[in-house]
C-alpha cells in the first residue's frame, strides 16, 4: 500500500497547478536522491546532462517553482518541510518536482536569501504521524475546503481529512469558467478510453451529477450514458478542479470550476494567507495535517 501511495503522490504533484506559476512548472528534471554520511544529494538529468546538487540547492529550486515571489517566509518554510517529508516518506523512486535554476529564480523575481533561509531554518524537520513521515499532499487552491484522501483515492490516511480553507476564496484562481464544445468533449473522452460517442447534440438530460463529497467536489458524473469520477473527468478534459457547476449551451458545456488541483492536503494559497495573518509554519502544518507533529 505504501509503495502504491508513493507513486500516486508523484502523479498528483505532476498534475498540480499552483497560483499562476504554471509557466515555471513545465520543467521537471528527472531526479533521484542518495543518502550518505555527507548528507542528501539529488541527481538530476536535464537536457542530456547529469547534475548533482545538495538537498538545500534542490529545495531552493523547488520552492522557487511552486511559490510566488511575494510568498511569506513562513510559507517557504512550510514547503521546505513538505519536500523534506516527501523524500523521507519515499524509499525509492524519482522526484517529480518542478525546479528552477539560479538564473530562472532571478528571472522570476524570487528572493534567493529568503528561500535559502527557509530551507536552513527548517533543517531536519519532517511532518510525522505516529512517529513516521507522512504523505504530504498539497494543491494550489481549494474550493474553500480541503478533501478527505479517501474521497479521491482508495484507503484512508487519518492526517489527510477535510478542513476549512476559507482563505482560498480570495484567490484570483478560485473560480474559472471553461467552455468545451461537444466535439472536443467527445474527442477527449474517446482518446482517453477509446469510447465511441456519437452524440448528435448535447442536452441537460445527458449530463447528470451522480454524487458529491462532503467538500462539494464531484465524486461521480454521468455524461452521455458514461459514468466518470470527478478526478477522471478533470484530468481528461483539462479542468482545473473536480468541483464545478455546469451549463449545457451552444452545443457544448460551460464549466464553472472552483479551486485548482485535487484539493487534498495543504492549500498553498491558504497556507500563505495564514502566514500573512501571523501563523507560524508549525501552526499551518498542524492545521492542514491534523494529528501530526514536526
Amino acid at each position: 500500500m505504501r509503495k502504491r501511495l508513493v507513486w500516486l503522490f508523484i502523479g498528483c504533484l505532476l498534475a498540480i497547478p499552483c497560483m499562476g506559476t504554471q509557466i515555471y512548472q513545465n520543467y521537471r528534471p528527472s531526479a533521484d536522491w542518495q543518502q550518505s554520511a555527507e548528507g542528501l544529494t539529488v541527481h538530476m538529468k536535464e537536457f542530456g546532462m547529469d547534475r548533482v546538487v545538495g538537498f538545500d540547492e534542490y529545495a531552493v529550486g523547488v520552492l522557487a517553482a511552486v511559490l510566488e515571489p511575494d510568498a511569506n517566509e513562513e510559507t517557504m518554510k512550510v514547503m521546505a518541510v513538505i519536500l523534506r517529508t516527501y523524500i523521507a516518506y519515499m524509499s525509492a523512486g524519482q522526484l517529480g518536482q518542478p525546479w528552477l535554476s539560479a538564473q530562472e529564480r532571478l528571472a522570476k523575481g524570487m528572493d534567493e536569501e529568503k528561500l535559502r533561509k527557509a530551507v536552513a531554518e527548517t533543517e531536519g524537520c519532517k511532518i510525522l504521524y505516529d512517529g513516521q513521515p507522512i504523505l504530504p499532499l498539497y494543491c494550489g487552491v481549494t474550493n474553500g475546503k480541503t478533501r478527505n484522501f479517501s474521497d479521491v483515492w482508495s484507503g484512508e490516511l487519518p492526517y489527510l481529512v477535510s478542513v476549512d480553507s476559507i482563505w482560498d476564496k480570495g484567490s484570483s484562481d478560485y473560480m474559472e469558467k471553461i467552455f468545451l464544445t461537444r466535439k472536443k468533449i467527445i474527442r477527449e473522452l474517446a482518446e482517453a478510453d477509446g469510447t465511441e460517442n456519437n452524440w448528435s447534440q448535447l442536452s441537460e438530460s445527458m449530463v447528470q451529477i451522480v454524487e458529491k463529497d462532503g467538500a462539494g467536489y464531484i465524486l461521480q458524473i454521468e455524461i452521455g450514458g458514461q459514468t466518470y469520477s470527478g478526478e477522471e473527468l478533470r484530468c481528461r478534459l483539462g479542468l482545473p478542479s473536480a468541483c464545478f457547476d455546469y451549463t449545457v449551451k451552444n452545443d457544448g458545456i460551460e464549466f464553472t470550476c472552483y479551486g485548482r488541483g485535487h484539493g487534498v492536503g495543504l492549500s498553498i494559497y491558504g497556507a500563505d494567507a495564514m502566514a500573512g495573518e501571523g501563523k507560524s509554519w508549525e501552526e499551518i502544518i498542524s492545521w492542514y495535517f491534523p494529528g501530526t507533529s514536526v
